[in-house]
């Protein structure tokens, strides 16, 4: 057996249920991880081929409810990416004595999942983290703690929640899984040059970083840091973050993504509320609100346990899903994706980022960046 599907997602699932450890997971030319077999190992049981959530596509819930919701906790709300929805719900999970699964940045600058039990990690796993998160060894270790009882929140991109429901097979119940309105996800050998380009920028290594830093209230804007300078640009501004909102630097699979529909793979779906002060213009607010889709009963049960951490608004999800296009379709692939990767390897970093990753001139955003930061602030507040 050569391939197990083209359109691998490297959601690591194949891998964690080889007996014979016949599966190799190694990045490929633009650096996502991608799942290969190993012939002198592989007996040909077609187990991968079989559990594969790409090869045969999971059962999934249609929405039973759609609302839009704030973390009542001010505090938790500032480092959430948006209106806290996951922050809120393992706030309670892990004061029941149970676990939460999400990304987070390790020491050396890479995402990957990981299992948070004490209430003081909780910001590990907070914010959005625009680049593939390397869900690790998270899945059997998941499995371990479903068997021993213990309950378990596990937030990932949609494709990350089918590769653990192919893995586990059966549902427990004590696991309730977070999908996210995923755009796509882009290579993290493209955000490893990134940060060398931009340490390279800011005259020092990048210790850290936040795409949705929110001191001038809920947007697009990021913030990165090093030992001695903190910044905060836009979005606009930045060639790989302007580059991952175009869509142009997705895994190819991201573009034919069986996820993006209204009917959800999740227990629970969250995202930015984009578009609330149209839909619901009481309940904007310049710290972020999101959007939650109650899909299943589990969903709803985990609701009914976690609603009081939250103000409330119900909402449909044809609102949530005007300025929210990845609930209903994927991104659509642009012809910039053919060039995108090309000479990532070969190319020095200025170089590669000067041409490949090249941005137009933004007269708006870099006026913008120029206003004190209370201005800006008020400016969101009565836009």
């Amino acid at each position: 057996m050569k391939k197990i599907t083209e359109l691998c997602t490297g959601c690591r699932a194949c891998e964690q249920l080889c007996a014979h450890h016949a599966i190799v997971m190694n990045s490929d030319n633009e650096g996502f991880i991608t799942a290969s077999i190993d012939s002198e190992l592989c007996v040909e049981c077609g187990l991968c081929i079989k559990r594969c959530p790409q090869n045969n596509l999971m059962d999934k819930f249609t929405p039973i409810s759609s609302l839009a919701v704030r973390d009542k906790n001010t505090e938790e709300l500032k480092v959430s990416a948006s209106g806290g929805a996951f922050a809120a719900a393992a706030r309670v999970i892990l004061q029941r004595g149970g676990v939460i699964v999400g990304a987070v940045y390790h020491d050396d600058m890479t995402v990957g999942h990981f299992v948070v039990d004490r209430l003081e990690d909780l910001h590990k796993v907070q914010s959005s983290k625009y680049v593939q998160s390397n869900t690790e060894a998270t899945y059997s270790q998941v499995k371990a703690l479903l068997i021993n009882g213990r309950e378990v929140l596990y937030s990932g991109t949609p494709c990350q929640i089918g590769g653990l429901r192919a893995y586990l097979r059966k549902d427990y119940d004590t696991l309730y899984t977070m999908d996210l309105i995923c755009h796509g996800v882009a290579s993290p050998k493209l955000f490893a040059k990134y940060l060398v380009w931009l340490g390279g920028k800011m005259k020092g290594k990048i210790i850290g970083y936040d795409f949705r830093d929110k001191s001038c209230g809920w947007g697009l804007d990021y913030m990165t840091k090093t030992k001695t300078k903190t910044k905060t640009k836009p979005s606009t501004l930045d060639p790989y973050y302007y580059h991952f909102l175009k869509g142009t630097t997705y895994r190819e699979c991201c573009y034919r993504c069986n996820y993006c529909t209204k009917e959800r793979v999740g227990d629970i779906t969250i995202g930015d509320y984009w578009g609330i002060e149209k839909e619901h213009p009481e309940f904007y607010s310049i710290n972020g609100v999101s959007c939650l889709l109650l899909n299943s009963k589990k969903g709803e049960r985990l609701w009914s346990i976690v609603k009081d951490e939250f103000e409330t608004l119900e909402s449909t999800f044809e609102q949530v899903a005007k300025a929210n296009h990845n609930l209903t379709r994927p991104t659509q692939r642009s012809s910039l994706r053919d060039v995108i990767y090309q000479h990532i390897d070969d190319m020095e970093v200025n170089e590669y980022f000067a041409t490949q990753l090249k941005i137009p001139f933004n007269l708006k955003a870099r006026f913008k960046l120029l206003l004190p930061k209370g201005l800006k602030v008020w400016i969101k507040k009565h836009k």
